[in-house]
């Protein structure tokens, strides 16, 4: 009866918060996850895309360049509930696959094994979990970059495999514990202004179901989602119904 003691309404459990933003370089990921409730931590890990928001207010940010220290942090963040921040943006998450190989092959002259594969495998499991406690107290976003794979010389055929770039067992187990997925992108649209023609461009998401890009939401089913939103930013998930209870 132990187990049976801690049963409560369902609407009780509590709302996680993990979302994974994903898509090419340049297609907006950091400006995206920039809108989310503040005061925010920006985790920067592995490259920098801390340029495009540095002029924004309530947004303090530190490097968790090895991977002792993003595990640290996000220890210390799940042990202090949040420790006062509404939202905790790791950018970028895909980039811990590249360190983690840093660190244990090319620093010490070695090639990747089957077994240092599954270490890696291992570790990044660790981190999205310690992600997803996290996500109970507050908002946590993983930025990861995009990968494709085809099939060479069948690229008519079949259709590419684009997810979020990190390894492939992880990749499961990141799709499976986010609560939101969003693609970003970048639309085209070529235009003629003064007789000169131009090319306009604008960010946006796939957020609604996608036959090409893996997309996630937690919503009930009556709430309407569009399948691309322009300019993406939370206040404008949020009016949609589409962001939780807060």
């Amino acid at each position: 009866m132990g187990y049976l003691n801690n049963v409560k309404d369902i609407s009780e459990l509590g709302q996680r918060k993990l979302v994974v933003l994903w898509g090419k370089s340049n297609t907006g990921k950091t400006e995206f996850g920039s809108t989310w409730p503040k005061p925010l931590l920006y985790v920067q890990v592995g490259d920098d895309g801390s340029n495009t928001i540095r002029n924004k207010q309530d947004i303090s940010g530190m490097r968790a360049d090895t991977i002792d220290k993003c595990k640290g942090v996000l220890k210390e963040l799940v042990k202090e509930k949040g420790a006062g921040y509404n939202t905790v943006f790791v950018d970028t998450f895909s980039m811990l696959t590249n360190v983690w190989i840093d660190e244990n092959a090319v620093q010490k002259k070695k090639k990747m094994t089957q077994q240092m594969w599954g270490d890696l495998k291992t570790e990044t499991e660790e981190i999205i979990r310690l992600a997803y406690k996290l996500a109970l107290h507050t908002w946590v976003i993983l930025s990861c970059h995009e990968a494709m794979d085809t099939v060479e010389g069948m690229e008519d055929e079949i259709l590419p495999d684009a997810r979020p770039s990190t390894t492939k067992g992880a990749r499961t187990y990141l799709e499976g514990m986010a609560n939101y997925g969003f693609h970003t992108t970048r639309l085209k649209k070529e235009m003629i202004e003064d007789g000169v023609e131009k090319t306009l461009v604008k960010y946006a998401a796939h957020i609604g179901p996608n036959p090409y890009y893996w997309t996630k939401l937690q919503t009930p089913k009556d709430v309407k989602v569009p399948a691309v939103m322009v300019n993406p930013t939370f206040t404008k998930l949020k009016k949609l119904g589409l962001m939780g209870e807060d």
